[in-house]
């Protein structure tokens, strides 16, 4: 195993802050553009959303992705997440975010019955435009979900923050259809033989977290139908989503299978196949003509997903480890919160060693598959907890305990 210098080490979270920044600063950029083509094209709105491709001065392409500025301002809200700078949060972050909400606040249609639906989507490539779209839906909940929890972090806004939390419990939401799965429309029109490579409707299990086995069990278990029928195959991108799906969903053999496949070459001067060509090119690029980098990034995220998760506002160790990686060790992953994994080692799927520091101070909770020991730290609460999943009982433990700031906090394995 290759270990890095401390000078690369630095030089690689540079690198990797760097791109971070270039990608929020391309936000921050478009928006006077981005608002300007949005009036023209939707009206009297406040806010601004965007087409499916965009350039640094704002110029666009392809179709308009209604919903798209709400995924982007996610990168804002994880950026607060895993930093906890409020200064970038109130300075930074807050006024997209709430420029974005504005816009959704102006745009979404309500019907007689109170519901909210956003008009006229479509869930990307696939399907007909109409209202109420799963994929819309989905990234409007995740976004009013994190408008709110920036104005309740900096406590400001109160009134339209409060507006933003009827408006979310207005919303329509996911849907359970005829055969089980998860409806990507709000028709019951899914085909169980249908495998086409975008799975956009499981958006709310990844990257959102309005989807989980531990707080929504009947939709989680019906994006796994969904998910199971679109196949492992496809495009090397899309392969990526799956791992991190399957992921989600703590299915660590499904992830680590598609992750053979992703890892399959294919020939570079073939024509991709969309459902079974997938994979990567000899140089490792993702394939997709003439490659797509959200693959390969996708593939290191789903990584990290497989392995550590903190989504839910806890770390959750080792949430979908495959039996092939029985034995191993990380460091560096950060989770949310202000936390990072500085070492986290494993013997036989079990826990067996685990440091974490605090950037921030907050409150950290650990989810953990066995029982830890934790004497080295004080006014620690454990709990023992079960879960019925996939035909299987689930069993967590469960660490919550305050934090100080840059202290490294200590478990073991218990004896």
């Amino acid at each position: 195993m290759y270990l890095a210098s401390d000078s690369e080490e630095i030089m690689g979270k540079k690198a990797v802050m760097g791109a971070l920044t270039l990608y929020l600063d391309f936000i921050n950029f478009i928006r006077p553009v981005k608002k300007k083509l949005t009036q023209e094209e939707y009206g009297p709105v406040r806010g601004w959303t965007l087409k499916g491709e965009n350039n640094i001065f704002g110029g666009q392409s392809f179709l308009w992705n209604t919903p798209g500025s709400a995924w982007m301002s996610r990168a804002l809200w994880e950026h607060y997440q895993f930093t906890q700078d409020k200064k970038f949060l109130k300075s930074f972050a807050y006024p997209i975010l709430k420029e974005i909400t504005e816009f959704w606040d102006d745009h979404l249609k309500r019907r007689s019955n109170g519901i909210l639906v956003a008009p006229k989507g479509w869930s990307p490539e696939h399907g007909p435009v109409e209202d109420g779209v799963t994929y819309d839906q989905e990234i409007i909940y995740d976004l009013f979900s994190n408008y709110i929890d920036a104005a309740t972090v900096l406590k400001i806004d109160k009134s339209y923050r409060k507006k933003i939390m009827e408006m979310k419990n207005d919303l329509l939401k996911p849907k359970i259809g005829r055969w089980g799965q998860l409806q990507e429309w709000e028709m019951d029109r899914d085909d169980p033989e249908d495998h086409h490579r975008h799975i956009s409707h499981l958006y709310a299990l990844h990257p959102g977290k309005q989807i989980s086995p531990l707080k929504t069990p009947k939709l989680a278990k019906a994006a796994q139908k969904s998910l199971t029928a679109r196949g492992s195959g496809s495009t090397g991108w899309a392969m990526a989503w799956k791992i991190n799906f399957w992921a989600r969903l703590f299915n660590g053999e499904n992830a680590y299978n598609i992750i053979g496949n992703f890892q399959t070459l294919v020939n570079d001067q073939a024509e991709v196949n969309y459902n079974n060509g997938g994979g990567v090119y000899s140089n490792l690029l993702c394939s997709h003509p003439p490659f797509q980098i959200d693959g390969n990034l996708g593939y290191t995220a789903a990584i990290a997903e497989m392995l550590v998760q903190s989504h839910l506002n806890e770390i959750h160790l080792l949430p979908a480890l495959p039996t092939n990686w029985k034995d191993g060790y990380i460091n560096g992953l950060k989770a949310r919160g202000g936390f990072v994994i500085e070492e986290l080692k494993w013997k036989n799927s079990i826990v067996s060693s685990l440091k974490i520091k605090s950037l921030a101070g907050r409150q950290c909770i650990v989810r953990s598959p066995n029982k830890l020991d934790f004497s080295s730290i004080k006014n620690v609460k454990e709990k023992k907890e079960e879960i019925f999943w996939n035909s299987d009982i689930l069993t967590f433990y469960t660490y919550t305990f305050t934090t100080k700031n840059n202290r490294t906090y200590e478990f073991t394995k218990f004896e």
